[in-house]
C-alpha cells in the first residue's frame, strides 16, 4: 500500500515499536548517481499488510548521506544518525570524498530533526604497535550501539569505519545522550 521510496543502498533501517504499531524508519542511502536525506516509513496496518508513507520532517535536516549509522535511543522514538559520506560530492577543502563527522537526532513522534551530540574520542585498546589512535569524528561504514556510560547515563559508541584519506579506524567515538 502506498508508494515505496526510490531504489537505494547503504541506507539505514530502524525498527520502532509503539503501543499501537510496528514501524520501520528508512533514512538516507544512495543510488547510482546521488545520495538521499529523505525519511520513509513502512508500517504494518490492521489487515496485516504494510503501508509506505513519507513523513514531512521539520528542523535542520542532515545533508544527503550513505554509510551512516542509525541508533534508536532508550526513549523508543529518537534516532541518532551519525557520520556517513556522499561519494558523489568532494570535500570543498580537498580532493577527497565528503565524509561526515556530524550527528543528528530525529524525533519520530514529531518528525523533527535537531543537531545531535558531538562525537569525542572514547575508549580503545592499547597494545604496542597496534594501539589505536583517535581517527577523528568523520567516518563512514562504522558500527554503533547504545551503551551505558558511567557519568552521563547513556552513550552511543561508534567503532571503526573508513576515514578521510582512505584510512581505516580502530577507535571508538562516543556521543553522550540524555533522553
Amino acid at each position: 500500500i502506498g508508494v515505496a521510496p526510490p531504489h537505494r543502498s547503504y541506507h539505514s533501517s530502524t525498527a520502532i515499536k509503539t503501543a499501537d504499531s510496528k514501524r520501520l524508519v528508512i533514512f538516507g542511502g544512495n543510488d547510482d548517481s546521488k545520495c538521499f536525506n529523505t525519511v520513509h516509513l513502512l508500517e504494518r496496518v490492521d489487515n496485516g499488510k504494510f503501508a509506505w508513507s513519507h513523513p514531512k520532517c521539520s528542523g535542520k535536516l542532515p545533508k544527503p548521506r550513505t554509510g551512516h549509522t542509525a541508533t534508536l535511543l532508550s526513549d523508543g522514538h529518537t534516532i541518532v544518525i551519525y557520520g556517513g559520506w556522499d561519494p558523489n560530492t568532494e570535500d570543498e577543502n580537498s580532493d577527497e570524498d565528503l565524509v561526515f563527522g556530524d550527528s543528528f537526532l530525529l524525533d519520530t513522534k514529531t518528525w523533527t530533526w535537531s543537531k545531535g551530540p558531538n562525537p569525542r574520542f572514547g575508549a580503545t585498546y592499547k597494545s604496542g604497535k597496534n594501539a589505536a589512535k583517535n581517527g577523528g569524528r568523520s567516518r563512514v561504514g562504522h558500527s554503533a550501539v547504545l551503551a551505558p556510560c558511567s557519568s552521563d547515563g547513556l552513550q552511543v559508541l561508534a567503532f571503526g569505519g573508513r576515514l578521510p584519506d582512505n584510512e581505516f579506524a580502530a577507535d571508538f567515538q562516543s556521543m553522550s545522550v540524555k533522553v
